[in-house]
């Protein structure tokens, strides 16, 4: 494939970057990935990091033009681990997911053709026929490539600075695939900097990855559910003289994950259902007793429904699951001729109970923290953990029992809405013939560069970490209030194994179309 120098310049500033691994959190590989962005930036810029809360660089430079009018390009350069590679590198950290041209090369080895999926033979014969066409690595879809196309844009705007007549200001986060640690902390500096250079912000263009040729306006948000069930423990062998908490998570969590009512929608568009991240029980080691507790963690993507009604939408999908389990373990009793005198009366909807309920049975004030007052740090699962035990044992309450919660991180919505970058970027991608559409359909934390959601204040009645052990720049995060459009490159299994992005498209149609649109926001 022949490619403009810029193009190629692009694509090697890419491999170099997905040649750095940069699994978050990893503070001495994501400080080599943005000092090597730092280096490929354009001579000239105003550059520099800002801190992240442990320290690790937020990576900014500035563009200036003629007028305060300026377009922020925003981007992360870290990863998602690498575990899956295992299955084809046996080696430590699984180098290869980090070589584009090594990784390249043996999945166009026919030796391991057998074992792909038929998307990815597809583009592997087109990769055959065309060389150049795709890229693989971890990182170069999600979204490596999204920040050379950044800097290649940065660099043709950069060629015309003396006539230029408006800004870009690019910022570069670590932490997003974590907690988005970069992000919280970038938000502030943003906001400063702002303040302090007298810019007047268009808006946002995320250059985060996309599914196909595209871009989008607004941003999802996400609330991570954190299900805390209490048990009655009993013998193995007698498990139903008992109640097993691990049996009352995963309750929780088959009918939440298939619930409608937890979907959220905005005007015809459906969001993701409720998925499970995690579930476990928290028994220390093996034993014949049945668990005690047992958490689940369920994701839960918004459009823009408040808070208060998701949780409700929760806690009525939890007092169903509770009732549906309570009937077949009576059913069960009744089948195995065992009485279940225990659960006689069950009450499915007193036992469940969101965190502000259990405060207010425990005698708690809305806003207190049952583990004393002041800022904490530390894990935010194990306070959980503490915070809900001691409520239980105040309120005086024993298993069975269902408690919901929210861990971080969360994630304000952003709905699109008719502002000056969201006017230009329908401009130039109706000349192109691309779509453009509302809601980024996956969670970024460019949902922080607005809060049009619940308060802060509400969050945290359902989330006891938040303004203790985890913090969240709602009020610069309500002043910048931004609006986002994700234009990104273009490929195919994000965070997956054969991880790969569109080259022609992320090298050389996507910085022309970021300048574009730029230029395009000046305008407006």
């Amino acid at each position: 494939m022949r490619e403009s120098p810029q193009a190629a310049a692009a694509r090697s500033l890419a491999e170099r970057l997905v040649a750095i691994p940069s699994v978050s959190p990893d503070p001495e590989g994501e400080a080599r990935c943005a000092r090597a962005l730092l280096d490929t930036l354009p001579a000239g810029l105003e550059r520099g990091t800002w801190p992240a809360a442990d320290g690790r660089p937020i990576v900014h430079a500035s563009l200036r033009g003629r007028s305060p009018r300026t377009v922020l390009l925003l981007g992360h350069y870290d990863t998602v681990g690498v575990s899956e590679f295992a299955a084809i590198d046996s080696r430590a950290d699984a180098p290869l997911a980090f070589d584009c041209s090594a990784l390249r090369a043996w999945l166009l080895d026919p030796a391991h053709a057998a074992s792909q999926p038929e998307a990815l033979a597809r583009d592997l014969e087109e990769e055959r026929e065309t060389p150049g066409t795709w890229m693989f690595g971890r990182g170069a879809l999600d979204m490596k490539g999204g920040l050379a196309a950044g800097v290649a844009a940065i660099d043709r705007l950069a060629r015309e600075r003396d006539a230029l007549e408006g800004g870009v200001l690019f910022v570069a986060t670590p932490d997003e695939e974590h907690e988005s640690a970069g992000m919280r902390a970038a938000v502030d500096a943003i906001a400063r900097l702002a303040t302090e250079q007298g810019l007047e912000l268009a808006g946002a263009i995320n250059l985060d990855y996309v599914e196909r040729p595209s871009a989008y306006s607004g941003v999802m948000g996400k609330a991570l559910a954190h299900v805390w069930a209490l048990g009655v423990p009993t013998h193995a062998a007698a498990p139903l003289d008992g109640v097993d908490a691990i049996q009352l998570a995963a309750a929780v969590v088959a009918r939440a994950t298939r619930s409608r009512a937890l979907v959220d929608r905005w005007e015809h568009l459906h969001g993701a259902p409720a998925v499970a991240l995690r579930l476990r029980d928290l028994k220390s080691g093996y034993n014949l007793q049945t668990a005690a507790e047992a958490v689940a963690e369920i994701n839960l993507v918004t459009f823009a429904r408040p808070l208060a009604e998701t949780m409700h939408q929760l806690r009525e999908v939890a007092i169903e699951a509770l009732d549906e389990w309570s009937r077949a373990m009576a059913d069960l009793s009744r089948w195995a001729g065992r009485a279940a005198a225990s659960r006689g009366g069950f009450d499915p909807r007193s036992r469940v109970l969101t965190y502000p309920e259990l405060l207010e049975r425990a005698g708690f004030a809305p806003d207190a923290d049952p583990l004393g007052d002041g800022p904490r740090s530390g894990d935010t699962r194990e306070r959980l953990r503490e915070r809900l035990n001691h409520l239980a044992r105040a309120a005086k309450l024993a298993g069975p029992l269902v408690v919901l919660s929210l861990l971080p991180p969360w994630y304000p919505a952003a709905a699109p809405r008719d502002g000056a970058l969201e006017r230009a970027a329908a401009a130039v991608l109706e000349h192109e013939g691309l779509d453009f559409r509302a809601f980024y359909p996956y969670v970024s934390d460019a949902a922080y560069l607005a809060w049009r959601a619940d308060p802060a204040e509400t969050v945290a009645r359902f989330m006891p970490a938040l303004g203790r052990e985890y913090r969240l720049p709602a009020a610069a995060a309500a002043a910048l209030d931004l609006d986002v459009v994700t234009l990104g490159p273009w490929g195919r299994d994000a965070h997956g194994l054969f991880e790969r992005v569109n080259a022609p498209y992320a090298f050389d149609r996507l910085p022309g179309l970021i300048e574009a649109v730029v230029r395009e926001a000046w305008k407006r």
